[in-house]
C-alpha cells in the first residue's frame, strides 16, 4: 500500500495512527507530499489533491480519512478503530469537527488577510473552543477513568485517536492559546499516552 500524506495534516494523522495501532505501518510506503504543489503522481492518485490518499496493493485509490479507516477495518485487521457504538463515534465526530475548523483557519489565512477576525474565522475559533469543551465532557463519559488508576484506554480507537489529534493540532498551530485548560480530561489522557508509538511517532512537525 502507498499512503500520500503530509506530516502536519490531522486527517493524515488519524490514518497513520490507525495503521500503527493495527500493526500495518510497516506494510505501507508513506510518501510525504505538498498538497499545494500539484505533484503529478499525487494528482493521479487523487485528482482533488487532498491528503490522505491510500493506494491499495490492487491499485485502488481511496480518499478521505474516514473512508480509509473504514477500509482498514474491513480488511479484518484489529483493533477496529471505528468500533464502540454511537457514543464513541459521537465523541470522535466532535474531535474531528475541532481539527476540521482549525484546518479551515490555516487554509483561510492563505487567501484572506485578517481571516481570524472575520466572520468565518471567528466562527471557526468558536467551533474549536466549544468543541474542546464538549469533547472533554463526551470523552470523560466514554472513557470513564478510574480515580487513582492510570488513565489508559483499550482499545485505542477513533475517539482516542481523534481526541489526541485535535488537541495536538491546536497546540501546534495556535500555540498562543491555552487549549489544554478547555479539555483537562483529554489533556490528561494525551499526557498518559505520550510514549505510545502511534502518538509519539505521528506528532505534527513542520
Amino acid at each position: 500500500m502507498k499512503l500520500f500524506a503530509n506530516p502536519t495534516s490531522p486527517f493524515v494523522r488519524i490514518v497513520r495512527m490507525a495503521l500503527i495501532e493495527k500493526g500495518l505501518n510497516e506494510s505501507v510506503d508513506t510518501a510525504f507530499v505538498d498538497a499545494w504543489a500539484d505533484d503529478p503522481a499525487f494528482l493521479d492518485a487523487n485528482p482533488a489533491g487532498r491528503v490522505p490518499t491510500l493506494v491499495t496493493d490492487d491499485g485502488v485509490r481511496l480518499t478521505e480519512a474516514l473512508l480509509i479507516l473504514s477500509h482498514l477495518d474491513a480488511t479484518g485487521s484489529t483493533p477496529a478503530v471505528l468500533a464502540g457504538g454511537p457514543a464513541a463515534l459521537s465523541a470522535a465526530g466532535i474531535a474531528i469537527g475541532v481539527f476540521d475548523a482549525a484546518v479551515a483557519v490555516i487554509i483561510g489565512r492563505k487567501s484572506a488577510p485578517g481571516f481570524d477576525t472575520g466572520l468565518v474565522g471567528t466562527k471557526r475559533f468558536r467551533t474549536m473552543r466549544e468543541g474542546l469543551r464538549r469533547l472533554d465532557a463526551a470523552f470523560a463519559q466514554v472513557r470513564k477513568p478510574v480515580v487513582g488508576e492510570p488513565f489508559v484506554q483499550e482499545p485505542f480507537g477513533l475517539p482516542a485517536i481523534a481526541a489526541v489529534t485535535a488537541l495536538d493540532y491546536l497546540v501546534f498551530r495556535f500555540p498562543d492559546h491555552d487549549w489544554r485548560s478547555l479539555c483537562p480530561t483529554v489533556a490528561a489522557f494525551r499526557d498518559a499516552q505520550a510514549d505510545r508509538p502511534s502518538v509519539r511517532d505521528t506528532v505534527p512537525r513542520g
